[in-house]
């Protein structure tokens, strides 16, 4: 545990992690503040069914809409279009304070709550997209995933506790009002991230996104004396719409799956948003201001939910987490509906509130290492428009089972339904984690390579099965300067010595990768690599690493970078 407590102390240190998870955070606490305050707006007007009504047309056109501008992070940089995704946020979110304020018809209020909520949808797969960008590590990456989890749960929490608080003392106008500040100061808090990663003083392992890329042409070799300059393959022109992400999303079962139970969970988020309200003013008796606050009790256990992603560091396996946190989250809401004490109410809403934190850290997570970094954006674009499409139908079923049924009996319904999916969808998930002991550290190993870690987990299991185990005895030379080159190494164990015209240079530790230089640039080996250790090293031949290369833009990228930078400092010392 120490351990994962210091890669979430490096991501709370890391400038732009904390930056970008400090933007996320208020723009969670603006979206489900707001969430609430139309809910109640319009609860107060029509009860549950103009509530429920609003909901849905609040959520069902982003549905369709967000896949198109979520897919905008794979052809622009993600931090410009996140931004600009904030920025009109804070403005319908103003618009909507002051119909309120100067008491415009509902249908005006209703009309630009919708287009800010049809907004926020834009955001999250943004955000999740660009976090791969500034992480410098898996590890660090499954961290960030866990703050971004606590900043989403913790927007679950203090949006409906704040939005409970303003509606109390001012109304729903007074939500919107401190939504767009908060919504303007994710804008400052994101507005120079993209200037400060494409810096060439930038974090290692971060992409200039404004390389060129020049998809599917083999890299040409750069003469003595010639300054490199990276070129990479440019991305099919099929591959620039929506195909890419559903392509990506069909030729992978478990990523499928992890789609198939994220988009479930947020129907139960749907169907709670109004059960919250049917729980606090029907069965509790807490009133309009209680909503809000029952909403919270879910958000505290969101919150405990997502900081128990933790555990997930490190790990290679994180199929059953998935699948365990699905049940949880279910479980807890039918659980409600069984319980005959109300006093036991709030820790089953708590209860349901870890689950549904936990599977928002694994699925993000799992997307991350499933879709390759050339279709993210749009994997993660597709799979908000399912969850906002699932939000709205679960918003919007509930007042016809409640109808159909009695109100604790529409809880058991809701509830056990997910369990069930997850149980069903998650054997592609299962199965996937059934990987012996060492193919999972070989896996590791590889994507902790910066030019390795932004492929896609089937991409880069077919370069881990490519990859041949071998020990070099200490003393022994494993690369030879001026040899042809045809293999990518990756210690695992051992320490290297690096040198060049026979003078030392360098080290190299578990971890490290070499030999790119000559595979990527068809030039003789640049230096000479001595065991210092007995080395357990991964052997990759150099057809399997140029072909998983080329298939994934970013790690070309970071590849070619990494090769021009290695042979740029060979060509100083010559």
């Amino acid at each position: 545990m120490t351990g994962r407590l210091s890669v979430l102390g490096a991501v709370l240190a890391s400038p732009l992690l904390r930056r970008a998870e400090a933007a996320y955070g208020l723009f969670a606490f603006c979206e489900w503040s707001t969430w609430v305050a139309m809910i109640v707006y319009a609860y107060s007007r029509g009860g549950a069914f103009e509530a429920g009504l609003i909901a849905f047309l609040e959520l069902a056109p982003s549905a369709l809409v967000a896949p198109i501008v979520a897919g905008l992070g794979d052809r622009f940089a993600r931090d410009r279009v996140l931004l600009r995704s904030y920025m009109i946020q804070a403005v319908f979110m103003a618009a909507t304070a002051v119909a309120i304020v100067v008491g415009s018809e509902p249908p005006l209020v209703y009309a630009f709550a919708i287009v800010a909520a049809n907004l926020v949808s834009f955001s999250r797969p943004l955000h999740a997209a660009f976090m791969p960008e500034i992480s410098r590590s898996p590890d660090e990456l499954t961290a960030a995933n866990v703050v971004t989890g606590m900043a989403e749960s913790g927007g679950s929490l203090l949006g409906p506790l704040g939005a409970g608080l303003l509606i109390g003392l001012s109304g729903p106008a007074a939500v919107f009002t401190v939504a767009a500040v908060g919504c303007g100061l994710s804008c400052l808090a994101i507005v120079d991230v993209g200037r400060r990663i494409r810096r060439p003083d930038a974090q290692a392992g971060v992409v200039p996104i404004e390389l060129e890329l020049a998809h599917g042409h083999e890299l040409p070799p750069v003469a003595a004396g010639e300054a490199p300059r990276a070129t990479v393959a440019a991305p099919a022109r099929a591959d620039r719409g929506l195909v890419g992400g559903l392509a990506a999303i069909a030729a992978d079962r478990r990523l499928l799956s992890v789609i198939v139970i994220a988009t479930w969970c947020t129907f139960l988020v749907g169907a709670m948003d109004i059960l919250y309200a049917v729980l606090a003013i029907d069965l509790l008796g807490l009133g309009g201001d209680g909503v809000g606050f029952v909403g919270a009790l879910g958000g505290v256990g969101a919150v405990g939910g997502a900081a128990a992603g933790l555990a997930l560091v490190g790990r290679e396996r994180l199929g059953g987490a998935m699948i365990a946190s699905a049940a949880l989250f279910g479980i807890g809401i039918a659980a409600i509906g069984i319980a005959p004490a109300s006093i036991a109410t709030p820790l089953l809403i708590v209860l349901a509130g870890l689950g549904s934190g936990l599977s928002v850290v694994a699925s993000q997570t799992l997307i991350q290492r499933l879709a390759g970094d050339d279709v993210m954006s749009r994997v993660f674009g597709l799979l908000q428009g399912l969850m906002m499409g699932a939000t709205a139908l679960g918003a919007l079923a509930v007042p016809f089972i409640v109808g159909a049924v009695e109100d604790r009996l529409t809880f058991v319904l809701i509830g056990v339904s997910l369990p069930i999916v997850a149980l069903v969808a998650g054997v592609s998930l299962v199965r996937g984690d059934r990987l012996p002991a060492a193919r999972a550290a070989e896996l590791r190993l590889l994507r902790a390579v910066p030019m390795l870690g932004p492929l896609s987990a089937p991409v880069l299991e077919r370069l881990a099965a490519a990859a041949v185990p071998a020990g070099v005895p200490a003393g022994t030379v494993v690369v030879r300067e001026g040899d042809v080159g045809d293999r990518f190494f990756v210690i695992a164990a051992g320490r290297a010595a690096v040198a060049i015209h026979d003078q030392p240079v360098a080290e190299l530790g578990p971890g490290a990768g070499f030999g790119e230089i000559a595979l990527l640039r068809s030039v003789a080996r640049t230096a000479t690599i001595t065991a210092l250790d007995d080395l357990e090293l991964l052997a990759i031949d150099r057809g399997s690493f140029i072909e998983a290369l080329t298939g994934q833009p970013r790690s070309a990228t970071i590849a070619t970078r990494i090769a021009d930078e290695h042979l740029a400092a060979d060509l100083a010392r010559g």
